[in-house]
């Protein structure tokens, strides 16, 4: 395959590539929640986080239906800004929490950094949008194409 090829291909379909890659974990997690949100409430309580029943309810939602929209690339730009503003403040509540001593201090320094990279992969969708292979490219396609036949 030669590098204007191989660019061709990268540049179609990476954005999906990535997308694939950030779902699963969203849709996962939301998923278990739904299925555990007992669970859930009692597992973040024990971990002390000030968090009520409501945040457990935006987090499902959030995880939920920004998976599904990030899945098919539709509204990416704001679903991914919103995904990441909020996961950047969930990883920030593990900063005090890697103060603590022995392993469970670096098990929250290890989550965090977890999340901030998940927040980089975000903000990289965010800034670039969905690419060619999603629902926001056929609607921009569709608008053009009707703006050229009017015009």
């Amino acid at each position: 395959m030669s590098a204007r090829a191989e660019g061709g291909f990268w540049q179609r379909y990476g954005p999906l590539f990535a997308r694939l890659l950030l779902v699963p974990l969203l849709l996962a997690y939301g998923v278990l929640k739904v299925r555990a949100l007992m669970g859930s409430q009692q597992a973040d309580m024990l971990q002390h986080f000030p968090i009520t029943a409501f945040f457990v309810y935006l987090t499902i939602v959030l995880e939920i239906v920004g998976g599904v929209l990030l899945l098919v690339g539709y509204k990416t730009r704001v679903a991914a800004a919103v995904l990441a503003v909020f996961f950047f403040a969930v990883a920030l509540l593990n900063v005090p929490q890697i103060a603590m001593s022995g392993g469970i201090g670096a098990s929250y320094f290890d989550q965090m950094l977890k999340q901030f990279a998940f927040v980089g992969g975000l903000i990289l969708l965010a800034l670039h949008g969905a690419g060619p292979v999603s629902v926001d490219h056929r609607l921009r396609m569709r608008e053009h194409q009707s703006h050229a036949r009017s015009g």
